[in-house]
């Protein structure tokens, strides 16, 4: 574990330590997020802790967890309170299915959303799907991590949908860890088919790479709060819907922390997702 690492699983444990009540109130909301290279989660999310805190006259923290599959894990174990999930972790929580419920989503205008979709593309001398069939066993495949929606299990799920075993039918299975580095390691030579969001594919068009296949549009994952006496999730999903109107600073910063979020101004109600995770990942 290098120095960095270390750094944040020691920062991560302590600010998952618990809270406990004080003779001065109650113990603090904790509304938590997941770690991106080059984007500050923190930041992004804080305007949203304090917005819930002002409304509700309640203390509030916020924590960055390692990874959407963490965050989930500590929403169910009742260390975070509102989180701010990606699609993925979205669809691990099972909102609706016990102690979780789903909050707003960001109302992403429909033209922006309709870019949000996941691609495969491939080196030269893989320029259709058909090849990518035939030379699957010979090649190296690069996702962008085991939890990402664009980078993970959309477009994996569409590899079986083409008769292709994401980790058994390549000749190797590696996570670059961001969509940037994804994208450079099949320009690098290091990968010949890798895993995307479009809008990161369609903004660098790099030379000498093939778009293989391309995902339906990707719904962003909805707003998640635990379901508990301390935690007013219905307030919650009430004041969301009001923030553009009293803080804007609210979206303004979800906004960079999520360029899927696009232009959007206000929160809207959850829509039903139909998408699932597939049984193997």
């Amino acid at each position: 574990m290098d120095f960095r690492r270390g750094l944040l699983l020691i920062a991560t444990l302590l600010l998952l330590a618990p809270l406990p009540s004080s003779a001065n109130g109650p113990a603090a909301w904790v509304v938590a997020t997941y770690a991106y290279p080059q984007r500050d989660r923190a930041a992004a999310i804080q305007p949203l802790a304090d917005y819930l805190g002002s409304r509700g006259g309640h203390p509030v923290r916020v924590v960055v967890l390692p990874s959407p599959t963490a965050l989930v894990e500590a929403l169910h174990a009742g260390r975070v309170d509102v989180a701010v999930p990606n699609l993925h972790a979205y669809l691990q929580a099972r909102p609706g299915a016990g102690d979780v419920v789903a909050l707003p989503v960001p109302d992403v205008p429909a033209a922006q959303a309709d870019r949000y979709r996941a691609v495969l593309v491939a080196r030269a001398g893989i320029d259709s799907v058909a090849a990518l069939q035939r030379q699957a066993g010979e090649l190296r495949l690069v996702l962008v991590g085991r939890d990402s929606a664009s980078g993970g299990f959309v477009p994996t799920t569409g590899l079986r949908e083409m008769g292709l075993d994401p980790r058994a039918g390549f000749a190797s299975l590696a996570y670059a860890g961001s969509h940037a580095a994804a994208l450079q390691s099949l320009v690098e030579g290091r990968a010949d088919v890798v895993a995307l969001a479009a809008d990161v594919y369609d903004a660098a068009q790099p030379d000498g790479v093939h778009e293989l296949w391309r995902s339906a549009p990707i719904p962003p994952g909805p707003l998640l709060c635990r379901n508990a006496d301390t935690v007013p999730c219905d307030a919650i999903a009430g004041w969301l819907l009001e923030a553009h109107a009293r803080d804007p600073l609210v979206m303004a910063a979800l906004r960079a922390g999520w360029p899927e979020f696009g232009d959007a101004q206000s929160f809207t109600a959850p829509p039903s997702i139909s998408l699932a995770l597939p049984d193997r990942e």
